[in-house]
Protein backbone atom coordinates (compact mmCIF):
# COMPACT_ATOMS: atom_id res chain seq x y z
CA UNK A 1 0.00 0.00 0.00
CA UNK A 2 1.54 3.46 -1.01
CA UNK A 3 1.51 6.74 0.39
CA UNK A 4 -1.29 7.97 -1.29
CA UNK A 5 -3.36 5.23 -0.61
CA UNK A 6 -3.44 5.27 3.11
CA UNK A 7 -3.57 9.13 3.31
CA UNK A 8 -6.90 8.16 0.84
CA UNK A 9 -8.35 5.93 3.56
CA UNK A 10 -7.14 8.34 6.45
CA UNK A 11 -8.25 11.63 5.05
CA UNK A 12 -11.78 9.57 3.59
CA UNK A 13 -12.55 8.68 6.66
CA UNK A 14 -12.05 12.01 8.93
CA UNK A 15 -14.88 13.30 6.62
CA UNK A 16 -16.97 10.28 5.88
CA UNK A 17 -20.05 11.69 8.08
CA UNK A 18 -19.36 14.97 6.96
CA UNK A 19 -21.29 18.40 6.98
CA UNK A 20 -23.82 19.71 4.57
CA UNK A 21 -23.21 22.01 1.72
CA UNK A 22 -26.31 23.96 0.21
CA UNK A 23 -26.26 25.98 -2.80
CA UNK A 24 -28.67 28.17 -3.78
CA UNK A 25 -29.38 29.94 -7.66
CA UNK A 26 -30.68 28.93 -10.63
CA UNK A 27 -28.09 26.92 -12.38
CA UNK A 28 -27.85 23.53 -11.98
CA UNK A 29 -24.30 23.22 -13.24
CA UNK A 30 -23.02 26.10 -11.36
CA UNK A 31 -24.70 24.73 -8.07
CA UNK A 32 -23.60 21.31 -8.12
CA UNK A 33 -19.80 22.48 -8.70
CA UNK A 34 -19.87 25.00 -5.91
CA UNK A 35 -21.21 22.55 -3.39
CA UNK A 36 -18.81 20.39 -4.03
CA UNK A 37 -15.79 23.36 -4.15
CA UNK A 38 -17.10 23.73 -0.33
CA UNK A 39 -16.29 20.24 1.03
CA UNK A 40 -13.35 20.85 2.91
CA UNK A 41 -11.57 17.60 1.23
CA UNK A 42 -8.31 17.18 -1.66
CA UNK A 43 -10.22 15.36 -4.33
CA UNK A 44 -7.55 14.86 -6.33
CA UNK A 45 -6.64 11.68 -3.78
CA UNK A 46 -9.15 10.07 -6.60
CA UNK A 47 -7.06 10.52 -8.99
CA UNK A 48 -6.48 6.51 -9.26
CA UNK A 49 -10.09 5.26 -8.13
CA UNK A 50 -12.51 4.18 -10.20
CA UNK A 51 -15.10 6.44 -9.57
CA UNK A 52 -19.17 5.68 -10.24
CA UNK A 53 -21.11 9.05 -10.47
CA UNK A 54 -25.02 7.20 -10.09
CA UNK A 55 -27.76 9.73 -11.14
CA UNK A 56 -31.51 9.02 -10.86
CA UNK A 57 -32.82 8.22 -14.34
CA UNK A 58 -34.92 5.42 -14.12
CA UNK A 59 -37.48 6.63 -16.30
CA UNK A 60 -37.89 7.23 -20.27
CA UNK A 61 -38.84 10.84 -20.37
CA UNK A 62 -37.56 14.13 -21.48
CA UNK A 63 -35.43 16.60 -19.26
CA UNK A 64 -36.34 19.03 -16.55
CA UNK A 65 -39.29 17.29 -15.00
CA UNK A 66 -38.32 16.67 -11.46
CA UNK A 67 -38.65 12.70 -12.57
CA UNK A 68 -34.83 12.40 -13.64
CA UNK A 69 -31.65 14.16 -12.38
CA UNK A 70 -31.33 17.04 -14.36
CA UNK A 71 -28.18 16.87 -17.44
CA UNK A 72 -27.10 20.05 -16.05
CA UNK A 73 -26.32 18.71 -12.44
CA UNK A 74 -24.84 15.74 -13.68
CA UNK A 75 -22.33 18.02 -16.08
CA UNK A 76 -21.49 20.22 -13.02
CA UNK A 77 -20.44 17.06 -11.17
CA UNK A 78 -18.72 15.13 -13.71
CA UNK A 79 -16.50 18.76 -14.32
CA UNK A 80 -15.83 19.27 -10.92
CA UNK A 81 -14.07 15.42 -10.61
CA UNK A 82 -11.89 16.17 -13.85
CA UNK A 83 -11.03 19.28 -12.88
CA UNK A 84 -9.16 17.73 -9.85
CA UNK A 85 -7.38 15.18 -12.31
CA UNK A 86 -10.00 12.44 -11.54
CA UNK A 87 -10.20 10.24 -14.67
CA UNK A 88 -11.68 7.09 -13.75
CA UNK A 89 -15.04 8.30 -13.81
CA UNK A 90 -18.05 6.20 -15.47
CA UNK A 91 -21.56 7.28 -14.72
CA UNK A 92 -24.17 4.22 -14.87
CA UNK A 93 -27.80 3.18 -13.97
CA UNK A 94 -29.65 0.19 -13.66
CA UNK A 95 -33.63 1.98 -14.14
CA UNK A 96 -36.83 0.31 -13.15
CA UNK A 97 -37.81 -3.00 -14.90
CA UNK A 98 -39.15 -2.34 -18.50
CA UNK A 99 -36.75 0.60 -19.00
CA UNK A 100 -33.76 0.46 -20.97
CA UNK A 101 -31.19 2.24 -18.91
CA UNK A 102 -28.90 3.54 -21.69
CA UNK A 103 -32.13 4.98 -23.42
CA UNK A 104 -33.39 6.48 -20.54
CA UNK A 105 -29.78 8.44 -20.34
CA UNK A 106 -30.17 9.25 -23.80
CA UNK A 107 -33.93 10.77 -23.37
CA UNK A 108 -33.37 12.74 -20.39
CA UNK A 109 -29.95 14.62 -21.72
CA UNK A 110 -27.49 12.81 -19.67
CA UNK A 111 -25.72 10.64 -22.35
CA UNK A 112 -25.21 14.08 -24.19
CA UNK A 113 -23.05 15.40 -21.38
CA UNK A 114 -21.55 12.51 -20.55
CA UNK A 115 -20.48 11.79 -24.60
CA UNK A 116 -19.15 15.40 -24.65
CA UNK A 117 -16.81 14.63 -21.86
CA UNK A 118 -15.91 11.62 -23.28
CA UNK A 119 -16.50 9.60 -20.31
CA UNK A 120 -18.28 5.72 -20.50
CA UNK A 121 -21.52 5.29 -20.12
CA UNK A 122 -22.77 2.08 -18.43
CA UNK A 123 -25.95 -0.07 -18.36
CA UNK A 124 -25.28 -1.19 -15.01
CA UNK A 125 -27.10 -4.28 -15.62
CA UNK A 126 -24.72 -5.68 -18.39
CA UNK A 127 -22.36 -7.13 -16.25
CA UNK A 128 -22.63 -10.42 -13.85
CA UNK A 129 -24.25 -9.47 -10.75
CA UNK A 130 -23.21 -10.55 -7.08
CA UNK A 131 -24.77 -11.47 -4.06
CA UNK A 132 -23.55 -9.71 -1.19
CA UNK A 133 -24.61 -10.66 2.83
CA UNK A 134 -26.52 -8.01 5.04
CA UNK A 135 -24.89 -7.56 8.03
CA UNK A 136 -26.93 -7.69 11.31
CA UNK A 137 -29.80 -7.93 8.82
CA UNK A 138 -33.45 -6.81 9.78
CA UNK A 139 -35.48 -7.27 6.81
CA UNK A 140 -33.25 -8.66 3.57
CA UNK A 141 -30.53 -11.30 4.19
CA UNK A 142 -28.36 -10.29 1.05
CA UNK A 143 -29.15 -8.08 -2.25
CA UNK A 144 -28.43 -8.69 -5.47
CA UNK A 145 -26.04 -6.09 -6.71
CA UNK A 146 -24.82 -4.95 -10.31
CA UNK A 147 -21.11 -6.28 -10.87
CA UNK A 148 -20.17 -2.77 -12.77
CA UNK A 149 -21.21 -1.32 -8.73
CA UNK A 150 -18.80 -3.11 -7.12
CA UNK A 151 -15.50 -2.81 -9.46
CA UNK A 152 -15.97 0.62 -8.24
CA UNK A 153 -14.00 2.46 -5.19
CA UNK A 154 -16.04 5.81 -4.63
CA UNK A 155 -19.82 5.95 -5.73
CA UNK A 156 -21.10 9.05 -5.87
CA UNK A 157 -25.59 9.46 -5.48
CA UNK A 158 -26.99 12.06 -7.85
CA UNK A 159 -30.42 12.04 -7.33
CA UNK A 160 -33.21 14.25 -8.16
CA UNK A 161 -34.98 15.84 -5.13
CA UNK A 162 -38.76 14.28 -5.55
CA UNK A 163 -41.54 12.60 -3.47
CA UNK A 164 -42.45 9.56 -3.70
CA UNK A 165 -45.10 7.75 -3.02
CA UNK A 166 -44.04 4.20 -1.13
CA UNK A 167 -40.80 5.95 0.83
CA UNK A 168 -42.41 9.55 0.99
CA UNK A 169 -39.28 11.20 -0.65
CA UNK A 170 -36.50 9.62 -3.31
CA UNK A 171 -33.02 10.90 -2.66
CA UNK A 172 -29.69 10.23 -1.93
CA UNK A 173 -30.40 6.47 -0.03
CA UNK A 174 -33.34 5.86 -2.14
CA UNK A 175 -31.20 6.49 -5.33
CA UNK A 176 -28.82 3.26 -4.48
CA UNK A 177 -31.81 0.82 -4.89
CA UNK A 178 -30.73 1.97 -8.75
CA UNK A 179 -27.51 -0.62 -7.87
CA UNK A 180 -29.30 -3.30 -7.43
CA UNK A 181 -29.57 -6.13 -10.14
CA UNK A 182 -33.08 -5.97 -12.43
CA UNK A 183 -35.75 -7.73 -10.41
CA UNK A 184 -33.87 -7.20 -7.22
CA UNK A 185 -35.21 -4.23 -7.06
CA UNK A 186 -38.94 -5.25 -7.29
CA UNK A 187 -38.06 -7.63 -3.96
CA UNK A 188 -38.06 -5.06 -1.95
CA UNK A 189 -41.52 -4.42 -2.11
CA UNK A 190 -42.52 -8.02 -1.71
CA UNK A 191 -41.16 -8.42 1.72
CA UNK A 192 -43.02 -10.24 4.37
CA UNK A 193 -43.70 -8.19 7.76
CA UNK A 194 -41.23 -7.16 9.67
CA UNK A 195 -41.25 -7.11 13.52
CA UNK A 196 -41.18 -4.00 15.71
CA UNK A 197 -41.53 -1.42 13.22
CA UNK A 198 -42.03 1.99 14.60
CA UNK A 199 -45.01 3.96 13.44
CA UNK A 200 -46.46 3.70 9.82
CA UNK A 201 -42.88 1.91 8.45
CA UNK A 202 -42.99 -0.50 5.90
CA UNK A 203 -40.76 -3.66 5.30
CA UNK A 204 -39.41 -1.61 2.07
CA UNK A 205 -38.03 0.91 4.89
CA UNK A 206 -36.42 -1.17 6.55
CA UNK A 207 -34.78 -3.11 3.63
CA UNK A 208 -33.72 0.76 2.23
CA UNK A 209 -31.76 0.50 5.70
CA UNK A 210 -30.52 -2.84 5.25
CA UNK A 211 -29.17 -1.94 1.92
CA UNK A 212 -27.74 1.25 3.49
CA UNK A 213 -25.14 -1.05 5.16
CA UNK A 214 -23.53 -2.30 2.02
CA UNK A 215 -24.35 0.46 -0.78
CA UNK A 216 -24.60 3.81 1.04
CA UNK A 217 -22.99 6.00 -1.15
CA UNK A 218 -19.69 7.86 -0.35
CA UNK A 219 -20.64 11.28 -1.86
CA UNK A 220 -24.27 12.18 -2.13
CA UNK A 221 -25.19 15.40 -4.59
CA UNK A 222 -28.85 16.02 -4.63
CA UNK A 223 -30.05 17.76 -7.62
CA UNK A 224 -32.87 20.06 -6.11
CA UNK A 225 -33.06 22.57 -9.04
CA UNK A 226 -36.12 21.27 -10.54
CA UNK A 227 -37.55 18.55 -8.31
CA UNK A 228 -40.67 16.73 -8.37
CA UNK A 229 -44.13 17.22 -5.99
CA UNK A 230 -46.77 14.99 -4.99
CA UNK A 231 -47.48 11.82 -7.05
CA UNK A 232 -44.14 10.74 -7.22
CA UNK A 233 -41.22 9.03 -8.29
CA UNK A 234 -43.05 9.82 -11.85
CA UNK A 235 -46.01 11.11 -12.15
CA UNK A 236 -46.02 14.23 -9.89
CA UNK A 237 -45.18 17.92 -11.13
CA UNK A 238 -42.04 19.91 -11.69
CA UNK A 239 -41.22 22.24 -8.49
CA UNK A 240 -38.56 24.56 -9.34
CA UNK A 241 -36.35 25.17 -5.86
CA UNK A 242 -32.85 26.45 -7.00
CA UNK A 243 -30.76 24.27 -4.54
CA UNK A 244 -28.09 21.96 -4.62
CA UNK A 245 -27.23 19.71 -1.44
CA UNK A 246 -24.01 17.81 -1.19
CA UNK A 247 -22.03 15.76 1.38
CA UNK A 248 -19.90 12.82 2.37
CA UNK A 249 -22.92 12.20 4.82
CA UNK A 250 -25.60 10.72 2.77
CA UNK A 251 -28.62 10.52 5.79
CA UNK A 252 -28.09 14.11 6.25
CA UNK A 253 -27.91 15.26 3.03
CA UNK A 254 -31.04 13.99 2.57
CA UNK A 255 -32.44 15.36 5.65
CA UNK A 256 -31.67 18.53 4.82
CA UNK A 257 -33.15 17.94 1.59
CA UNK A 258 -36.38 16.83 3.12
CA UNK A 259 -36.28 19.93 5.09
CA UNK A 260 -35.86 22.15 1.80
CA UNK A 261 -39.02 20.28 0.59
CA UNK A 262 -40.83 21.18 4.13
CA UNK A 263 -40.93 17.65 5.03
CA UNK A 264 -40.13 16.64 8.69
CA UNK A 265 -37.02 14.09 7.98
CA UNK A 266 -38.73 12.62 11.24
CA UNK A 267 -41.09 11.12 9.34
CA UNK A 268 -39.20 9.57 7.12
CA UNK A 269 -38.96 5.94 8.18
CA UNK A 270 -35.97 4.15 5.74
CA UNK A 271 -33.59 7.41 6.31
CA UNK A 272 -34.51 6.82 10.90
CA UNK A 273 -34.34 3.35 10.50
CA UNK A 274 -30.90 3.43 8.52
CA UNK A 275 -29.63 6.03 10.71
CA UNK A 276 -30.70 3.49 14.01
CA UNK A 277 -28.90 0.68 12.24
CA UNK A 278 -25.50 2.52 11.50
CA UNK A 279 -25.18 3.44 14.96
CA UNK A 280 -23.83 0.27 15.17
CA UNK A 281 -20.72 1.61 13.42
CA UNK A 282 -20.38 4.99 14.94
CA UNK A 283 -22.73 7.72 16.50
CA UNK A 284 -21.39 10.93 13.81
CA UNK A 285 -24.37 9.94 11.79
CA UNK A 286 -25.83 12.68 13.91
CA UNK A 287 -22.86 15.25 14.45
CA UNK A 288 -23.19 17.50 11.57
CA UNK A 289 -23.76 21.34 10.82
CA UNK A 290 -25.35 22.99 7.36
CA UNK A 291 -23.73 25.79 5.49
CA UNK A 292 -25.31 27.96 4.92
CA UNK A 293 -27.16 28.11 8.73
CA UNK A 294 -29.97 29.55 7.76
CA UNK A 295 -30.90 27.23 4.74
CA UNK A 296 -34.39 26.62 5.85
CA UNK A 297 -35.53 29.92 4.33
CA UNK A 298 -35.28 28.88 1.30
CA UNK A 299 -37.45 25.84 2.20
CA UNK A 300 -40.46 25.43 -0.24
CA UNK A 301 -43.63 22.92 1.03
CA UNK A 302 -43.81 20.25 -1.82
CA UNK A 303 -47.17 18.75 -2.15
CA UNK A 304 -46.92 15.28 -0.41
CA UNK A 305 -47.41 11.85 -2.03
CA UNK A 306 -51.05 11.10 -1.44
CA UNK A 307 -51.96 8.31 1.14
CA UNK A 308 -54.18 6.41 -0.97
CA UNK A 309 -54.51 7.64 -5.50
CA UNK A 310 -57.91 7.82 -5.08
CA UNK A 311 -56.84 10.61 -2.78
CA UNK A 312 -55.81 12.18 -6.12
CA UNK A 313 -58.65 10.72 -8.49
CA UNK A 314 -61.96 10.93 -7.02
CA UNK A 315 -63.37 8.78 -9.54
CA UNK A 316 -60.57 5.30 -9.13
CA UNK A 317 -60.36 3.08 -6.40
CA UNK A 318 -57.08 1.42 -6.29
CA UNK A 319 -55.82 -1.31 -4.05
CA UNK A 320 -52.22 -1.34 -4.12
CA UNK A 321 -50.35 -4.26 -1.81
CA UNK A 322 -46.66 -4.88 -2.32
CA UNK A 323 -46.69 -3.39 -5.44
CA UNK A 324 -43.14 -1.47 -6.61
CA UNK A 325 -42.54 1.52 -8.13
CA UNK A 326 -42.51 0.21 -11.98
CA UNK A 327 -46.29 -0.75 -11.87
CA UNK A 328 -47.25 2.08 -9.31
CA UNK A 329 -45.37 4.52 -11.84
CA UNK A 330 -47.47 2.58 -14.94
CA UNK A 331 -50.94 3.34 -12.83
CA UNK A 332 -49.87 6.94 -12.34
CA UNK A 333 -48.98 8.24 -15.79
CA UNK A 334 -52.41 5.97 -17.17
CA UNK A 335 -54.42 8.14 -14.46
CA UNK A 336 -52.57 11.06 -15.73
CA UNK A 337 -52.32 10.55 -18.90
CA UNK A 338 -55.90 9.17 -19.83
CA UNK A 339 -58.05 11.43 -17.97
CA UNK A 340 -60.28 12.37 -20.37
CA UNK A 341 -60.97 8.50 -20.72
CA UNK A 342 -62.72 7.95 -17.07
CA UNK A 343 -65.47 10.38 -17.19
CA UNK A 344 -68.11 7.81 -17.29
CA UNK A 345 -66.78 6.57 -14.06
CA UNK A 346 -67.48 8.48 -10.70
CA UNK A 347 -67.15 8.34 -7.03
CA UNK A 348 -70.23 5.96 -6.54
CA UNK A 349 -69.43 3.91 -9.47
CA UNK A 350 -65.35 4.25 -9.34
CA UNK A 351 -62.69 2.63 -12.07
CA UNK A 352 -61.06 0.08 -10.03
CA UNK A 353 -57.57 -1.28 -10.57
CA UNK A 354 -55.35 -3.76 -8.04
CA UNK A 355 -51.66 -3.97 -8.26
CA UNK A 356 -49.20 -5.90 -6.28
CA UNK A 357 -47.94 -9.06 -4.80
CA UNK A 358 -50.52 -8.80 -2.01
CA UNK A 359 -53.60 -7.72 -3.19
CA UNK A 360 -56.95 -9.98 -1.87
CA UNK A 361 -59.44 -11.12 -3.94
CA UNK A 362 -60.94 -8.86 -6.32
CA UNK A 363 -64.27 -7.66 -7.93
CA UNK A 364 -65.42 -8.91 -11.30
CA UNK A 365 -64.40 -6.18 -13.68
CA UNK A 366 -61.01 -4.75 -11.61
CA UNK A 367 -58.20 -3.94 -14.01
CA UNK A 368 -55.31 -6.00 -12.34
CA UNK A 369 -51.82 -4.19 -13.30
CA UNK A 370 -48.58 -6.04 -13.85
CA UNK A 371 -47.55 -10.04 -13.96
CA UNK A 372 -47.99 -9.96 -9.96
CA UNK A 373 -51.57 -9.62 -9.40
CA UNK A 374 -52.45 -12.54 -11.95
CA UNK A 375 -53.47 -14.96 -8.77
CA UNK A 376 -56.09 -12.83 -8.45
CA UNK A 377 -57.47 -12.92 -12.13
CA UNK A 378 -60.52 -14.42 -12.06
CA UNK A 379 -63.37 -12.54 -12.80
CA UNK A 380 -60.99 -9.75 -12.97
CA UNK A 381 -59.02 -7.97 -16.42
CA UNK A 382 -55.47 -9.34 -16.33
CA UNK A 383 -53.00 -6.59 -17.89
CA UNK A 384 -49.78 -8.79 -18.21
CA UNK A 385 -46.46 -7.28 -18.38
CA UNK A 386 -43.40 -6.22 -15.97
CA UNK A 387 -44.80 -3.67 -16.11
CA UNK A 388 -47.00 -3.01 -18.67
CA UNK A 389 -47.17 0.10 -20.46
CA UNK A 390 -50.13 3.27 -19.94
CA UNK A 391 -51.66 2.06 -23.15
CA UNK A 392 -52.06 -1.45 -22.29
CA UNK A 393 -54.40 -0.01 -19.38
CA UNK A 394 -56.27 1.83 -21.93
CA UNK A 395 -56.98 -0.68 -24.42
CA UNK A 396 -57.84 -3.19 -21.37
CA UNK A 397 -60.32 -0.65 -20.35
CA UNK A 398 -61.56 -0.24 -23.87
CA UNK A 399 -62.60 -3.61 -24.42
CA UNK A 400 -63.79 -3.48 -21.36
CA UNK A 401 -66.07 -1.19 -22.30
CA UNK A 402 -66.94 -2.33 -25.41
CA UNK A 403 -67.67 -5.48 -24.23
CA UNK A 404 -70.28 -4.55 -21.90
Amino acid sequence: MNDGESNFKILYRQHRRGDVYVSFGEKGYELAREALQRIPFDFSLLREKMVLIKPNAGRFVQPRLGINTSPEAVAGVLDFFLEQGVENLFVGESPILGVKALEALEQCGIAEVVRQRKIPLVDLDAAKPAIIPIPHPKAIKNLKVCGEVLKTDFIVSVPVMKTHMHTQVSLGLKNMKGCLYKREKVRLHQLPPVENLPGRAKPLDMALADLAKILLPDLTVIDGTIGQEGLGPSAGSPVKLGAVVASFNCLAADMVAAELMGIDPGTIWHLNLARSELKRESDQWDHYKVDPKDYKKRAISFQPPPEKISFEFKNVRVEDADSCSACLSTVLMFLKRYQENLADYTEDNPLKLAIGKGIGPQEKGTLLIGNCAVHRKAGAVFIKGCPPVASDILRALTGTKNST
